[in-house]
């Protein structure tokens, strides 16, 4: 019987899965993407000011003047009013660990 040898197929498959990997890689695309991460949810405590918020959550790459701009932003919120009890949206681009 004529035909391929066996490692004939072993290399046709290796060839084809470096091939994937080398396009993969340069699309520069995972071929499994991490979930993205969702906003967080603070609820404002007695002392609490959105340069202390800023400080606990968010990323500490990030100047926390722009992270406690964000955050205001976001929620529409006068930092000189801020209540116990408000529950503030911290946007995903402002967390630890984001990107």
């Amino acid at each position: 019987m004529l035909g391929r040898p066996r490692w004939g197929r072993w290399v046709l498959v290796a060839t084809v899965a470096v091939m994937l990997g080398c396009l993969t890689a340069a699309a520069g695309r995972d071929l499994c993407p991490r979930p993205e991460q969702p906003p967080l949810l603070v609820k404002v405590r007695y002392g609490d000011s959105l340069w202390t918020i800023a400080r606990t959550y968010g990323d500490p790459d990030r100047d926390v003047r722009s992270v406690v701009a964000e955050i205001g932003r976001a929620n529409e919120v006068d930092p000189a009013r801020l209540q116990p009890g408000t529950v503030l949206v911290i946007p995903r681009e402002c967390l630890k660990g984001h990107g």
